[in-house]
């Protein structure tokens, strides 16, 4: 059984990916997907290239461990967000995201410690 991790540039996270979802299916072919993060409280997010369509299953809030491809409504932007803790947007509940995103990770082990990320640092996702 193949695993998948998301590492920082001090930890590492075990996901579990959701194989039945067409967004995963596409950003699985990528593999590994490496971006710089930020942290901007609640969340880290890195940038992507890939442009995957949304086949109305995107919404805005989320669970904490949530991971999540996010698109841009106006520009061409797209991402992969690590739900932590509430967001900004959030109202102390859930995390809850700019705009709608698709879930298709969680992580497995103690996501809270990417509130100590430090925006600038490299996040992978990849298979080992």
């Amino acid at each position: 059984m193949t695993k998948y991790y998301l590492t920082t540039d001090s930890d590492e996270f075990e996901l579990e990916i959701d194989l039945n979802n067409p967004i995963s299916e596409a950003l699985l072919k990528d593999l590994p997907l490496v971006g710089v993060g930020n942290n901007i409280g609640g969340e880290v997010y890195f940038n992507l290239s890939n442009d995957i369509p949304f086949n109305g299953d995107e919404k805005d809030v989320f669970e904490i461990g949530d991971v999540v491809y996010w698109r841009s409504t106006d520009t061409v932007k797209f991402a992969i967000a690590i739900l932590y803790g509430n967001t900004k947007f959030g109202d102390g509940t859930k995390p809850r995201t700019f705009s709608p995103c698709i879930k298709f990770a969680k992580v497995k082990n103690d996501v809270m410690r990417l509130a100590d990320f430090k925006s600038g640092a490299i996040v992978k996702i990849f298979t080992k």
